[in-house]
């Protein structure tokens, strides 16, 4: 499954070809300050259509705990950690027309990035944003997989598919007693029928293997943005609780 993560700008700057913007923040790592660099540089302006290409490197933060063994001194030892900072390095789009940022990239790791651009005053702002499900269901006619969160107090997550699953009593119920945390549903884009699943976190997530052509892919994601997205989502005003427990799709 390939995920693009969509953000509404709120400010980018106007960048040629190879041109990078970047800022710089310092993050407690282990005790220590570490600062970490992230870098926004336009490689292809006229990627697809109205995308522009962009290269993101940065550094993300995780809090999981864990252990290395390694050589000192030729002595093997272990150590024991609660955070690491994992190098990231992906691909992004640009569309200025519509006023845009994809990143190509999972959940933790757009999070993480988009952190780090709003922890120092940079020329980048980027807006999360949030889908209204009970609109997704009036514009779609089938959802064929749907995940939940916070079902009961033992099971954090449940999911369920299946052919017209959003008029079944089990669909129904969790409804009622869970938060909808995404959807898959059909797309049709040039007649041909396509499975894509809409997140709560405002991304689309393709469920077939289109073989790296990613024009194509392209093209599906920002159909579902022009035809569905754009019409049932709305800016995130702040992190719910719970928002990153994580789902398997």
């Amino acid at each position: 499954m390939k995920p693009y993560q969509f953000y509404r700008v709120r400010r980018f700057p106007k960048l040629q070809t190879g041109q990078s913007v970047r800022n710089q923040i310092q993050l407690t790592f282990s005790g220590e300050g570490e600062d970490v660099e992230t870098v926004l540089t336009l490689e292809n302006p006229s990627f697809e259509g109205s995308l522009g290409l962009l290269r993101v490197k940065s550094e993300v933060k995780h809090e999981t705990y864990g252990f290395i063994k390694t050589v000192v001194d030729s002595k093997r030892r272990k150590f024991d950690f609660t955070e690491y900072l994992q190098p990231v390095d992906f691909p992004a789009f640009h569309d200025e027309q519509r006023g845009l940022v994809l990143f190509q990239a999972p959940k933790k790791v757009c999070r993480g990035v988009v952190a780090n651009l709003r922890a120092s005053p940079c020329e980048v702002e980027l807006v999360e944003m949030v889908v209204d499900f009970t609109k997704v269901l009036e514009l779609c006619s089938e959802y064929q997989a749907a995940w939940f969160r916070g079902v009961s107090s033992r099971v954090r997550a449940a999911g369920i598919s299946g052919d017209q699953i959003q008029d079944d009593a089990l669909f129904k119920k969790l409804l009622k007693e869970g938060e909808l945390s995404n959807v898959t549903i059909p797309w049709l884009l040039d007649d041909i029928e396509h499975r894509v699943m809409v997140t709560g976190a405002g991304a689309v997530v393709l469920v077939q293997d289109y073989r790296a052509n990613q024009g194509l892919e392209l093209q599906i994601v920002m159909d579902v943005h022009d035809k569905l997205l754009s019409k049932v989502w709305e800016e995130r005003k702040g992190r719910r609780a719970g928002a990153d427990i994580p789902v398997e799709p």
